[in-house]
């Protein structure tokens, strides 16, 4: 076996040059690698000029390294002397494991086996050698479905020596109101203290902590740990000057897989159930967090789930949890809600062809007088795809307890979308007084309600590095006897990204907002922001950002803001 992991390493430092020319230079005797050329002329994979010397200095051709190759194959077919079946042998993989017989320190040494990076390297050399191979009788296709057998093995393996993961992400980030004068609002679907008139500066940090532990092949323990004050200070839950460092555990759940049975989760976990309906809204204008932009609230619970062919199933019941000051957690008229039940059917059809049925149930801590405490929902997705069009809506309606007013949302998109363009442009409903802790459309703080209107967007990618984007709304008043937000409301962008390198992308854009009212003057705003996002590695990313608002009649910002993050 450790024979087998001397010839990859020794075959990978002769092929590496190959890749960069046609033919490459042998190592020398005097080289570092020499024992271990010697060990493969020893095993017969190296066999020397007919004079007996070997010329260690001369150029050898592709040619000839793929005799090598051949020459190599055996130990990766399992020939004599050449078992290759474990590669990495279970009984010192379990050396690793946690299980009540592991001694701390007694750790198994695998440094003389194959690895998955080194059958992927040899993946590589057949792909590059497969003329020159196919030329000396091998089947290249036999070979590479043997490698890939091994391969899924090993990754079995290797994956099976990790019984706990940890991994994480923290960012740090600075937002700075330059200069402002009173409160300047604008479309983004987040209304944020820091755009409003003071000159100063807040800090920000976001650390989340990542465990998988794994129990045995079908049950996993996740556990999230958080430590952020991003939401609660932009929410206004604490000033903006204050510090705070409370770590919490965000997620901690158990899943169970089994093909047969079903999905189950069960714990603290991330849930959302569809754009419609108790999914989070925006939760930053300016900072990117992967675990705030999902959209999943943290609830307290089980689901479960399971497959019948095109045919899916999934209940639910769970409570939002309520544990710490983060903001933008879900309130029904200012009560906390106890209990929420569902399920979902779903079906699939064609490569992402999917229609659902979904009925949902909440009910607040508290009762109510006179006001909603136990909403129903039900409803439709589909989306359907033929060709590069596409077909993509939902209607759901709320029904109220107490007798009160039942209401409506739905929306209904046509689609196109290939290499270059992408469009989509539809008609949506929001009916007067509709709740379902979901933001109706993402330019709203989530309280407008009592509208239609049309919307369209688009992305045309001019070059794999050069693209521009829109986006536009208009919308008007569904019924003017009621209250309403606004009569006239109309938003529009218009974005440019561009791929300066590799690691760097640039992008500018200008939004406008107009809402029109009855009685009072027209509001409106304009946005033009500046932005910067770099590659730092493979690990780390920074992004920097200028926005500047003004708002008729009379306001006016100026932002900028930075963040860091690393992964690791």
């Amino acid at each position: 076996m450790k024979k087998l992991f001397m010839v990859l390493a020794v075959v990978f430092a002769l092929a590496a040059p190959m890749f960069a020319q046609t033919t490459f230079t042998d190592v020398p005797r005097d080289h570092w690698a020499y024992d271990a050329i010697s060990e493969l002329e020893d095993a017969g994979l190296i066999v020397g000029y007919p004079d007996g010397t070997f010329k260690g200095k001369n150029t050898m051709t592709r040619y000839e390294f793929a005799v090598i190759l051949t020459r190599l194959l055996p130990y990766l077919e399992g020939g004599e002397g050449a078992d290759v079946n474990g590669l990495v042998k279970k009984s010192e993989l379990n050396k690793y494991m946690l299980k009540d017989d592991y001694k701390p320190g007694e750790e198994a040494d695998t440094s003389g086996y194959a690895t998955l990076a080194d059958l992927n390297k040899i993946q590589a050399l057949m792909d590059e050698f497969a003329s020159e191979l196919a030329a000396l009788g091998v089947d290249v296709n036999v070979l590479k479905a043997d490698v890939a057998a091994l391969k899924s093995r090993v990754a079995a393996l290797e994956d099976e020596q990790a019984r706990v993961k940890i991994n994480g992400t923290a960012s740090f980030m600075v937002k700075s109101v330059i200069s402002g004068d009173s409160g300047v609002p604008d479309y983004d679907g987040y209304i944020d203290t820091m755009k409003f008139a003071r000159r100063k500066q807040s800090f920000y940090k976001d650390v989340q902590i990542d465990i998988k532990g794994r129990v045995n092949d079908k049950v996993n323990l996740y556990t999230t740990l958080v430590m952020s004050d991003l939401i609660a200070k932009d929410t206004g839950v604490i000033n903006t000057w204050d510090t705070q460092t409370d770590i919490v555990p965000y997620y901690m759940y158990a899943k169970s897989s089994d093909e047969k049975w079903g999905d189950i989760r069960v714990g603290r976990m991330p849930f959302q159930i569809n754009k419609f309906l108790f999914r989070k809204g925006t939760e930053s204008a300016y900072f990117e967090i992967d675990r705030l932009d999902s959209h999943d609230y943290s609830v307290e619970g089980f689901d479960y789930s399971k497959a019948f062919g095109a045919f899916d199933v999934k209940v639910w019941g769970n409570r939002p949890v309520y544990d710490w000051n983060e903001g933008m957690l879900p309130y029904l008229n200012g009560k906390k809600i106890s209990v929420q039940l569902g399920g979902q059917l779903g079906f699939n059809f064609g490569e992402s062809g999917r229609i659902t049925a979904v009925y949902d149930k909440m009910a607040t801590s508290d009762r109510i007088p006179f006001l909603m405490d136990k909403p129903q929902y039900f409803g439709a997705t589909a989306y359907v795809p033929f060709g590069q069009f596409y077909v993509d809506g939902g209607w759901f309606r709320m029904k109220p307890n107490k007798g009160l007013q039942k209401a409506d949302q739905w929306k209904a998109a046509l689609g196109f979308a290939n290499d270059k363009l992408e469009l989509e442009a539809g008609y949506k409903v929001v009916e007067d007084s509709y709740w379902a802790i979901a933001t109706p459309d993402a330019i709203f703080d989530g309280s407008a309600t009592n509208y239609k209107g049309v919307f369209a967007n688009g992305t045309f990618n001019f070059t794999d590095a050069f693209k521009i984007y829109g986006d536009f709304r208009k919308y008007k008043s569904d019924n003017k006897a009621l209250w309403s937000n606004f009569e006239d409301f109309r938003y529009y962008l218009a974005g440019i990204g561009y791929d300066v390198t590799p690691l760097d992308y640039v992008y500018a854009e200008y939004e406008n907002g107009t809402y029109k009212y009855d009685a009072f003057p027209t509001a409106k705003t304009d946005v033009i922001s500046v932005g910067w996002k770099r590659k730092v590695g493979e690990n780390a990313k920074i992004k920097m950002m200028y926005q500047y608002l003004k708002r008729d009649p009379g306001a006016k910002s100026h932002i900028v803001m930075g963040q860091l993050t690393v992964n690791f």
